[in-house]
């Protein structure tokens, strides 16, 4: 999704108005109106790609949090859900210009998305879920990682996930640490210039990519 082609097709209010307390309170931590604008049309359409899986308003749509770690609710992933209790299972990353919503045909089938925006001075030397990146092979691999903590919900550690050298298709196989899971990352088409990956707990997903229509 193009942020700046997502950003003036809805009004400031309207975009607004479908925002809950907690994405309210950290649209307002934003000092810088680049940032906030972004912000507000990113989650706008998230919410309007959930509200119409879910078939919903999009200020219906509610979100839990589960840690798979510590099983806490109080934090971790945020899973979509509507008022009579349906579920998604989706994903949100964000980087500079453009932004990657992913959402699963089964709410039993957690999904996990990463895009990130290649920078040509990123220094991979402390960074453990790259070996030997340089520059887009770099990003290719962080978005990888990215994409399987998020689908496993277990966040990021100082221990990167670790492929199991099982190929099925275009996904490759890994083990998350804090999960006990098999899971699957495979990169997705992505604009010039950008990374991208996309991770499930299954093998034998279909993607499709779709742009983003205002």
């Amino acid at each position: 999704m193009s942020i700046a082609a997502a950003a003036p097709a809805v009004p400031h209010e309207e975009a607004y108005g479908v925002l809950d307390p907690a994405e309210r309170a950290r649209f307002a931590r934003f000092r810088r109106g680049g940032d906030r604008v972004r912000y507000l049309a990113v989650h706008h359409a998230y919410r309007t790609v959930l509200g119409q899986a879910l078939g919903v308003d999009p200020a219906d749509v509610g979100f839990r949090r589960f840690c798979a770690r510590c099983g806490d609710d109080g934090h971790g992933k945020p899973v979509p859900f509507a008022p009579d209790g349906t579920t998604l299972s989706a994903s949100l990353s964000h980087s500079a210009a453009y932004a990657l919503i992913a959402v699963g045909d089964s709410a039993e089938v957690p999904v996990g998305v990463d895009i990130e925006r290649v920078r040509a001075d990123m220094d991979w030397s402390r960074i453990p879920c790259v070996q030997g990146g340089r520059n887009t092979h770099g990003f290719e691999q962080w978005t990888r990682a990215e994409a399987l903590v998020k689908a496993a919900g277990t966040g990021l550690s100082r221990t990167p996930p670790r492929y199991t050298g099982h190929v099925f298709g275009t996904w490759r196989a890994a083990r998350v640490p804090g999960s006990g899971h098999e899971w699957f990352v495979r990169s997705v088409r992505s604009p010039d210039g950008y990374a991208a990956s996309v991770a499930s707990g299954r093998a034998d997903g279909k993607v499709t990519v779709v742009p983003w229509r205002p």
